[in-house]
């Protein structure tokens, strides 16, 4: 103490302070330091908390679009026949290889199918052109008979000999062949086989055929028969003698008989054999009659002399009406048959003209032969038309083929150096039967082919655009041309 009774403090006292005022400021500087540190602490692990959710959002969210992608991949893998590879499990040039696959399969399936679609338009145009020869009708004939049946006897050819057929007698019904002998009724498919074998007794048997009936009477007589496909339907008698005959589709039929105070007489009778119209001639003999395919009304051509000449008539008839719609008397022309091509034009040939008639107006066109002589025709109501042969010299050689529109006008013709006795068309097609060969022409005279292995033919029906039955001496032949 100093001496006024104060204290004084040493320079020790005053060091050990100081030194303790030291060790409390680096204390709280390390104090400070802690907590600074521990802050800073606290916020990296927030921030690598925070990036560590962040992360774990990527890695959900990166999760998500692979499965997605997976479940794309697992869809289009499960829809295409592709095989799916990794690079990684591949040499480099092979999995640049496997890389240009695709686009080769790609181009490989267009070729496949571009060539499956060719490939069918031919068959479609194939089916087209020959669809006569590929009809339900002729597919079920080749089945039942021209593969189960090859080692049958009764297949083409047919023999014929010593029976007596006509030209007129041999005739197609749909695409079978129907025929009359002086013995017998036959109708065959087109290989041949025997749909139905009649029996006749008639000196004089006529045939008229439709596509689903025939009628065969005896000329002069008083006998006929109706009959189908396979069966013989109707066997009747007339009241008088029979002119001549036709039948269509329906059933329904008509007979020209002689009568007695007229040259003639047309009766006209439905499916059940009940007459439904009649009427008697007495100006012209009727030489010819065609009903219409409806039924409601028939064409005729009827013959008379006048002062030493010829003289052929055109009737048309109503079946609702007792007087003829229409007549047409033509001067030196004998009408050899009519036909109708449509409802509203029926065609007449005779040995110096043809002619068309409009139902409707009444209006006829006729086209003359000028000098050339008829050697032979056909009608061909499929088509609505009907074509004639007319030889440009006297012993029936180089003749001109002619096919007429329903209207009269020509529709084709063309020249050949053939000697013509029989003709068939079937659309477009024109078959042309010689002395002892077949040819095949469209109606524009190009040239198809022909057939030249025949001993002394007759008489030629085609029943599709490459095929005929062809009646020989002999026997009776289905030929393709």
């Amino acid at each position: 103490m100093d001496k006024n009774g104060s204290r004084f403090i040493s320079d020790e006292e005053t060091l050990n302070d100081t030194q303790i005022e030291v060790e409390t400021t680096e204390e709280q500087i390390a104090e400070e330091q802690s907590n600074t540190d521990i802050d800073e602490a606290s916020e990296k692990d927030e921030e690598l908390k925070r990036d560590k959710e962040k992360d774990e959002r990527l890695k959900d969210k990166n999760t998500k679009k692979l499965k997605k992608h997976m479940k794309k991949t697992r869809r289009r893998e499960k829809h295409s026949d592709r095989k799916v590879l990794s690079y990684e499990d591949l040499p480099l040039e092979k999995g640049r290889e496997e890389h240009k696959k695709p686009g080769f399969k790609f181009k490989k399936k267009r070729i496949i199918v571009a060539s499956v679609i060719f490939a069918v338009l031919l068959v479609i145009v194939f089916i087209f052109a020959n669809s006569d020869r590929l009809s339900l009708h002729n597919i079920s004939n080749f089945i039942q008979y021209g593969i189960f049946n090859k080692d049958s006897d009764q297949r083409f050819p047919i023999g014929v000999l010593g029976e007596n057929i006509s030209v007129g007698n041999f005739s197609r019904m749909g695409q079978d062949l129907c025929y009359a002998s002086d013995t017998k009724l036959q109708t065959v498919n087109n290989y041949g086989k025997p749909m139905l074998t009649s029996q006749l007794s008639y000196a004089n048997p006529v045939l008229a055929t439709s596509d689903k009936y025939s009628l065969v009477y005896h000329l002069g007589g008083t006998g006929f028969q109706i009959n189908s496909i396979d069966n013989t339907i109707y066997t009747g008698e007339s009241d008088d003698k029979i002119f001549v005959a036709d039948i269509i589709d329906s059933g329904t039929y008509a007979l020209v008989t002689q009568s007695d105070g007229y040259l003639s007489k047309l009766k006209v009778y439905d499916r059940d054999n009940n007459q439904i119209f009649a009427y008697s001639f007495a100006d012209f003999y009727i030489t010819s009659v065609a009903l219409h395919p409806g039924g409601r009304s028939a064409v005729l051509s009827g013959l008379s002399a006048l002062d030493g000449s010829e003289m052929t008539a055109l009737y048309v008839l109503d079946f609702t009406n007792d007087t003829p719609t229409f007549i047409k008397e033509l001067n030196e022309n004998v009408v050899y048959q009519v036909d109708f091509l449509n409802d509203t034009f029926a065609a007449a040939v005779g040995n110096t003209a043809c002619h068309v008639i409009n139902i409707r107006s009444g209006e006829v066109t006729s086209t003359d032969y000028e000098g050339k002589t008829l050697t032979a025709y056909t009608f061909n109501p499929g088509t609505a038309t009907f074509t004639v042969s007319l030889s440009r010299s006297g012993d029936g050689r180089n003749c001109e083929i002619i096919s007429f529109n329903s209207n009269g006008t020509i529709a084709k013709s063309f020249i050949t150096d053939l000697k013509v006795q029989c003709i068939s068309t079937y659309k477009n097609r024109v078959a042309l039967l010689t002395s002892d060969c077949l040819y095949l022409y469209n109606k524009d005279g190009g040239y198809i082919s022909k057939n030249n292995s025949f001993v002394d033919p007759h008489a030629v029906v085609l029943y599709t655009s490459a095929d005929a039955y062809v009646l020989d001496t002999s026997e009776i032949r289905s030929v393709s041309m």
